[in-house]
């Protein structure tokens, strides 16, 4: 089932596993992409997976988490992203390709941090300043645009990131949005905001990636994760995958609840919250957390429409086509999230546990 074709309101994928997204500290400091950033989605793409979706994309200055993060808030990024875009096509052309648009929000050292409310940061500890109307407008606009300019650099869809507590999961959560004003009162309102603005510039499908829970108390909690999937689905997102934690979830759960080890959380650890909201929509959902082997991929995928792995396919970009030619059934990604320590030191993204296999 992992490897049969499978489709969504507007687009057609190949098979049913994702490339979920993953900062790569590959761009340059401005932003722009580099040819280091195209090897890595080269590999990709000849990797056998179906859709791929990019690391964060910054859709304004403000809204960089860290250094050497692609860009996409100016049109000098276009030029750059197309030649991404052309060099994935011509590896497979059946790939699906996914720009992800984010803001930082308050998860960000690099100053200006701006967030729904002045909640400090208890992981970074940085205290953001409260936008204004005025500020999320702007940041809706900023949106808007990233998305018409993921349109003219070729790539299929975009996925708004709402999780990990970045500025639009920060929107949701009601630990980080304590507005009195309608963001506060609706506090998924900027995501059918964006989405609202995007449909009336542009045709480009709309996935989103959203907290199901936020592993915080006074956070983000499955029933109120449930209603706001009701209202994506109403609004017509291509497809939601679902995740959980954020950078502060770690002093409540002794753990990174985002990149969990599986040996201790289990394969799939957000499989329940994945399921809870595939009940609620008939928009297709994509399971991520943590998933390995063939065997879970497969049982999954009885209650989800996809799944989404990350750590896996930074380990070895080839296993999906290792697996579909039965050479292997399961990933040797450790879960040591040495890949991820790397990012926040600025280095490339890469498998850092030893000798990485990516090789066909």
């Amino acid at each position: 089932m992992l490897f049969t074709s499978a489709e969504t309101e507007n687009l057609r994928m190949k098979n049913r596993l994702v490339r979920s997204a993953t900062a790569e500290s590959m761009a340059t400091k401005e932003g722009y992409v580099t040819p280091q950033l195209m090897e890595l989605y080269r590999k990709l793409a000849e990797g056998g997976v179906g859709t791929i979706i990019t690391g964060y994309m910054f859709v304004s200055e403000d809204g960089r988490s860290s250094y050497k993060m692609t860009g996409i808030s100016r049109d000098e990024h276009v030029e750059g992203l197309s030649k991404l875009v052309s060099e994935v096509k011509r590896v497979d052309k059946d790939v699906v390709f996914v720009a992800q648009l984010a803001h930082a929000g308050r998860q960000t050292t690099l100053g200006n941090a701006i967030a729904p409310s002045a909640v400090k940061d208890l992981f970074t500890g940085v205290e953001p300043r409260e936008m204004t109307r005025e500020d999320i407008e702007r940041v809706i606009e900023d949106f808007i645009n990233a998305a018409i300019r993921a349109e003219k650099a070729g790539f299929d869809a975009v996925q708004l990131h709402a999780a990990h507590g970045y500025l639009l999961s920060e929107f949701i959560s009601p630990y980080t949005n304590r507005r009195r004003d309608e963001y506060g009162q609706e506090r998924a309102k900027i995501l059918l905001d964006i989405f609202e603005g995007i449909r009336e510039k542009s045709r480009i499908p709309v996935m989103i990636k959203m907290n199901a829970c936020d592993f915080i108390p006074g956070g983000l909690e499955i029933d109120e994760a449930v209603r706001i999937a009701r209202l994506l689905d109403d609004a017509g997102f291509e497809a939601i995958e679902v995740s959980g934690g954020m950078y502060e979830s770690i002093y409540h759960n002794r753990y990174n609840v985002v990149s969990q080890k599986v040996a201790k959380s289990g394969e799939a650890y957000f499989r329940e919250y994945a399921f809870r909201i595939k009940e609620a929509v008939e928009t297709p959902v994509i399971a991520v957390g943590g998933i390995k082997s063939l065997q879970v991929a497969e049982s999954l995928l009885e209650k989800v429409d996809f799944v989404s792995m990350s750590r896996p396919l930074i380990r070895d970009p080839y296993l999906p086509l290792k697996m579909m030619r039965g050479e292997t059934d399961r990933s040797d990604c450790k879960s040591c999230n040495l890949c991820l320590t790397a990012i926040f030191e600025g280095k490339p993204l890469g498998c850092y546990a030893k000798e990485g296999t990516g090789s066909p």
